[in-house]
């Protein structure tokens, strides 16, 4: 009787202990693959956005750079959307009191109508209005010169967004070359070369798009074009961006290609 409990006694740990390290190995595998297996969004520099959000980030650099104005106006823009929205497109209602958009600018305050400000590019011109009028305020400090325009409730909050905003920008801008990567399941349609070439020259300026096939090319084009392309790529359908020695993919990001031309950026959508 005695050796039968101990026998079981014995069993018992070794199922115990068997439990234990499948238990240990389970966990050591989901953590291994957290930290291999990335959601979708992009990347830029140590900054992650979600889709959405690189694209209302590119829409706005778009504007800026259609206006021609300085780097600084787009940092200071996607600073208060970070502040204001955490660049999201906020519908009317579900703000604070009456405020919409990227922005959270009121109508009752003569932003416009709420159709109007949750267009992403009409509330950033909105924005870029009010702040070209605000004296000193491309030397100005973020907090202050944002808060001149958008008179919020405590202004110093947006000063804690400013180096993710400049990172944004340094990307969007083109001043740092494959500075945005984002990534996505492959995608089961795309828009039309055409209407991804209307998309392109509504937000930035540029020459007017080669079309061939699934292939649209802007000559005489940088890494801003090449940062919208990977930014839109996604509702677009974009299997790959090639500019200046440098290949994007949705699955694979920024990879080297010596065949990829400095004088033009090419995006392929998918087939």
């Amino acid at each position: 009787m005695a050796g039968r409990a101990q026998r079981g006694g014995i069993a018992l740990l070794v199922v115990v202990i068997v439990l234990g390290a499948l238990a240990f190995g389970a966990r050591t595998l989901w953590r291994a693959a957290q930290s291999v297996v990335k959601p979708d969004g992009c990347d830029v520099g140590s900054y992650f956005l979600e889709l959405e959000q690189a694209q209302i980030a590119s829409a706005i650099v778009g504007v800026v750079l259609k206006r021609e104005l300085p780097e600084r106006a787009a940092v200071l823009t996607i600073g208060a959307a970070l502040q204001e929205s955490k660049l999201r497109n906020i519908p009317a209602g579900r703000g604070d009191r009456d405020s919409v958009g990227i922005l959270q600018q009121r109508p009752s305050q003569g932003w416009g109508t709420p159709e109007q400000i949750a267009d992403v590019r009409y509330a950033t011109g909105k924005f870029l209005d009010a702040l070209v009028r605000v004296p000193d305020w491309q030397e100005g400090a973020l907090a202050t010169v944002v808060q001149t325009v958008q008179i919020s409730a405590d202004g110093s909050a947006y000063a804690r967004h400013e180096d993710q905003a400049q990172a944004l920008t340094d990307a969007l801008f083109g001043s740092t070359p494959a500075g945005v990567s984002c990534r996505f399941d492959q995608p089961d349609r795309s828009a039309q070369p055409a209407a991804v070439a209307a998309a392109l020259t509504r937000d930035l300026p540029v020459s007017t798009p080669a079309v061939a096939g699934k292939a649209v090319t802007v000559t005489d084009a940088g890494w801003a074009t090449a940062a919208w392309f990977v930014c839109n790529a996604d509702r677009l359908g974009i299997e790959s961006v090639r500019h200046d020695g440098k290949r994007w993919s949705y699955s694979d990001g920024w990879k080297d290609d010596d065949a990829a031309r400095s004088s033009a950026v090419v995006a392929t959508l998918a087939r």
